[in-house]
Protein backbone atom coordinates (compact mmCIF):
# COMPACT_ATOMS: atom_id res chain seq x y z
CA UNK A 1 0.00 0.00 0.00
CA UNK A 2 2.81 2.38 0.89
CA UNK A 3 4.39 1.81 -2.50
CA UNK A 4 1.11 2.72 -4.22
CA UNK A 5 0.75 5.89 -2.15
CA UNK A 6 4.29 6.96 -2.91
CA UNK A 7 3.78 6.27 -6.57
CA UNK A 8 0.74 8.54 -6.61
CA UNK A 9 2.71 11.28 -4.87
CA UNK A 10 5.39 10.88 -7.52
CA UNK A 11 2.79 11.20 -10.25
CA UNK A 12 1.35 14.31 -8.65
CA UNK A 13 4.80 15.90 -8.42
CA UNK A 14 5.59 15.17 -12.04
CA UNK A 15 2.17 16.20 -13.28
CA UNK A 16 2.60 19.61 -11.69
CA UNK A 17 4.46 20.57 -14.86
CA UNK A 18 1.58 19.23 -16.96
CA UNK A 19 -0.89 21.19 -14.81
CA UNK A 20 0.88 24.43 -15.68
CA UNK A 21 0.83 23.40 -19.33
CA UNK A 22 -2.89 22.74 -19.03
CA UNK A 23 -3.50 26.21 -17.62
CA UNK A 24 -1.66 27.75 -20.52
CA UNK A 25 -3.64 25.63 -22.98
CA UNK A 26 -6.90 27.12 -21.69
CA UNK A 27 -5.73 30.51 -22.97
CA UNK A 28 -5.60 29.18 -26.52
CA UNK A 29 -8.78 29.42 -28.59
CA UNK A 30 -7.53 26.92 -31.16
CA UNK A 31 -9.04 23.59 -30.09
CA UNK A 32 -6.40 21.63 -31.99
CA UNK A 33 -3.70 23.11 -29.79
CA UNK A 34 -5.68 22.07 -26.71
CA UNK A 35 -6.17 18.56 -28.03
CA UNK A 36 -2.48 18.07 -28.81
CA UNK A 37 -1.62 19.45 -25.38
CA UNK A 38 -3.97 17.02 -23.67
CA UNK A 39 -2.52 14.15 -25.68
CA UNK A 40 0.97 15.18 -24.54
CA UNK A 41 -0.14 15.18 -20.90
CA UNK A 42 -1.83 11.80 -21.29
CA UNK A 43 1.29 10.24 -22.76
CA UNK A 44 3.49 11.73 -20.04
CA UNK A 45 1.15 10.23 -17.43
CA UNK A 46 1.29 6.81 -19.11
CA UNK A 47 5.08 7.04 -19.40
CA UNK A 48 5.44 7.69 -15.68
CA UNK A 49 3.10 4.78 -14.88
CA UNK A 50 5.23 2.61 -17.16
CA UNK A 51 8.37 3.54 -15.22
CA UNK A 52 6.89 2.21 -12.01
CA UNK A 53 5.44 -0.87 -13.68
CA UNK A 54 8.79 -1.66 -15.28
CA UNK A 55 11.04 -0.80 -12.32
CA UNK A 56 8.79 -2.25 -9.63
CA UNK A 57 9.63 0.26 -6.90
CA UNK A 58 8.22 -0.39 -3.44
CA UNK A 59 8.58 3.15 -2.17
CA UNK A 60 9.79 6.58 -3.20
CA UNK A 61 11.10 9.21 -0.83
CA UNK A 62 10.67 13.00 -1.00
CA UNK A 63 12.40 14.97 -3.71
CA UNK A 64 15.53 16.92 -2.83
CA UNK A 65 17.55 18.86 -5.41
CA UNK A 66 15.65 17.20 -8.23
CA UNK A 67 16.17 13.63 -7.01
CA UNK A 68 14.34 11.12 -4.87
CA UNK A 69 15.43 7.91 -3.18
CA UNK A 70 13.68 4.81 -4.43
CA UNK A 71 13.37 1.48 -2.67
CA UNK A 72 13.05 -1.95 -4.20
CA UNK A 73 13.45 -5.30 -2.43
CA UNK A 74 15.30 -3.72 0.53
CA UNK A 75 17.71 -1.88 -1.78
CA UNK A 76 18.04 1.84 -2.46
CA UNK A 77 18.79 4.02 -5.45
CA UNK A 78 17.90 7.42 -6.94
CA UNK A 79 15.64 8.65 -9.72
CA UNK A 80 15.37 12.11 -11.25
CA UNK A 81 12.19 14.11 -11.81
CA UNK A 82 11.59 12.29 -15.09
CA UNK A 83 11.56 8.92 -13.33
CA UNK A 84 14.92 7.95 -14.81
CA UNK A 85 17.09 5.81 -12.55
CA UNK A 86 20.29 7.81 -12.12
CA UNK A 87 21.70 5.57 -9.37
CA UNK A 88 20.63 1.89 -9.47
CA UNK A 89 18.86 0.17 -6.58
CA UNK A 90 21.83 -1.91 -5.44
CA UNK A 91 22.66 -0.35 -2.06
CA UNK A 92 21.45 -1.24 1.41
CA UNK A 93 22.03 2.36 2.44
CA UNK A 94 22.71 5.70 0.77
CA UNK A 95 23.41 8.73 2.94
CA UNK A 96 22.76 12.35 2.05
CA UNK A 97 25.00 13.90 -0.58
CA UNK A 98 27.46 16.39 0.87
CA UNK A 99 29.73 18.23 -1.57
CA UNK A 100 28.60 15.82 -4.28
CA UNK A 101 29.40 12.62 -2.36
CA UNK A 102 27.46 10.17 -0.22
CA UNK A 103 28.31 7.21 1.96
CA UNK A 104 26.85 3.91 0.76
CA UNK A 105 26.62 0.38 2.06
CA UNK A 106 26.63 -2.55 -0.33
CA UNK A 107 26.91 -6.18 0.73
CA UNK A 108 27.63 -4.91 4.27
CA UNK A 109 30.68 -2.94 3.07
CA UNK A 110 31.01 0.84 3.18
CA UNK A 111 32.29 3.28 0.59
CA UNK A 112 31.43 6.59 -1.09
CA UNK A 113 29.87 7.40 -4.44
CA UNK A 114 29.68 10.63 -6.42
CA UNK A 115 26.50 12.41 -7.49
CA UNK A 116 26.65 10.52 -10.78
CA UNK A 117 26.94 7.14 -9.01
CA UNK A 118 30.65 6.74 -9.63
CA UNK A 119 32.55 4.91 -6.88
CA UNK A 120 34.83 7.50 -5.25
CA UNK A 121 35.98 5.51 -2.23
CA UNK A 122 35.97 1.74 -2.86
CA UNK A 123 33.08 -0.08 -1.23
CA UNK A 124 35.28 -2.55 0.61
CA UNK A 125 35.61 -1.32 4.19
CA UNK A 126 33.79 -2.64 7.25
CA UNK A 127 33.39 0.95 8.45
CA UNK A 128 34.39 4.46 7.44
CA UNK A 129 34.61 7.06 10.17
CA UNK A 130 33.74 10.74 9.82
CA UNK A 131 36.02 12.99 7.81
CA UNK A 132 38.17 15.48 9.66
CA UNK A 133 40.39 17.86 7.71
CA UNK A 134 39.84 15.73 4.60
CA UNK A 135 40.88 12.43 6.21
CA UNK A 136 38.83 9.55 7.65
CA UNK A 137 39.71 6.36 9.44
CA UNK A 138 38.76 3.14 7.66
CA UNK A 139 38.34 -0.23 9.31
CA UNK A 140 38.82 -3.65 7.77
CA UNK A 141 39.09 -7.02 9.49
CA UNK A 142 39.80 -5.46 12.86
CA UNK A 143 42.53 -3.15 11.58
CA UNK A 144 42.48 0.58 10.87
CA UNK A 145 43.87 2.79 8.10
CA UNK A 146 43.29 6.19 6.54
CA UNK A 147 41.59 7.42 3.39
CA UNK A 148 41.40 10.91 1.91
CA UNK A 149 38.21 12.63 0.80
CA UNK A 150 39.38 12.16 -2.79
CA UNK A 151 39.44 8.39 -2.29
CA UNK A 152 43.19 7.88 -1.91
CA UNK A 153 44.15 5.24 0.64
CA UNK A 154 46.71 7.18 2.66
CA UNK A 155 47.43 4.35 5.08
CA UNK A 156 46.62 0.71 4.48
CA UNK A 157 44.24 -0.69 7.11
CA UNK A 158 46.88 -2.74 8.91
CA UNK A 159 47.35 -0.76 12.11
CA UNK A 160 46.05 -1.80 15.50
CA UNK A 161 45.44 1.81 16.56
CA UNK A 162 45.60 5.21 14.91
CA UNK A 163 45.19 8.07 17.35
CA UNK A 164 43.94 11.59 16.67
CA UNK A 165 46.15 13.95 14.70
CA UNK A 166 47.43 16.92 16.64
CA UNK A 167 47.79 20.49 15.35
CA UNK A 168 51.06 19.53 13.65
CA UNK A 169 49.39 16.73 11.69
CA UNK A 170 51.02 13.94 13.71
CA UNK A 171 49.26 11.00 15.40
CA UNK A 172 50.45 8.14 17.55
CA UNK A 173 49.85 4.73 15.93
CA UNK A 174 50.40 1.11 16.86
CA UNK A 175 51.44 -1.67 14.50
CA UNK A 176 51.97 -5.21 15.76
CA UNK A 177 52.01 -3.77 19.30
CA UNK A 178 54.83 -1.39 18.41
CA UNK A 179 54.20 2.31 18.84
CA UNK A 180 55.33 4.92 16.32
CA UNK A 181 54.09 8.18 14.85
CA UNK A 182 52.31 8.96 11.60
CA UNK A 183 51.87 12.11 9.54
CA UNK A 184 48.70 12.94 7.59
CA UNK A 185 50.53 11.75 4.46
CA UNK A 186 50.64 8.21 5.90
CA UNK A 187 54.37 8.40 6.55
CA UNK A 188 55.40 6.71 9.80
CA UNK A 189 58.48 7.55 11.83
CA UNK A 190 60.21 7.08 15.16
CA UNK A 191 61.22 10.34 16.86
CA UNK A 192 64.87 11.12 17.47
CA UNK A 193 63.90 13.41 20.32
CA UNK A 194 60.80 12.28 22.29
CA UNK A 195 60.31 15.87 23.50
CA UNK A 196 59.85 17.33 20.02
CA UNK A 197 56.99 19.83 19.93
CA UNK A 198 55.20 18.15 16.99
CA UNK A 199 54.73 15.02 19.11
CA UNK A 200 52.47 16.72 21.63
CA UNK A 201 49.15 15.00 22.18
Amino acid sequence: MEGVINRKLFLVRNLNVDYHILRKLNKYKNKHVKIYGLIFILFSFLAIEAVFAQKGYDKIGPYKNGRAKVYKENKMGFINENGEEVIPCIYEYIGDFVNGRAKVIKDLKEGYISYTGEEVIPIKYDKIGPFKNGIAKVYLKGKVGLVSYEGEEIAEPKYDIIGEFNRFGVAKVQLDRKEMFMRTTGETFLPVNPDEEELEE
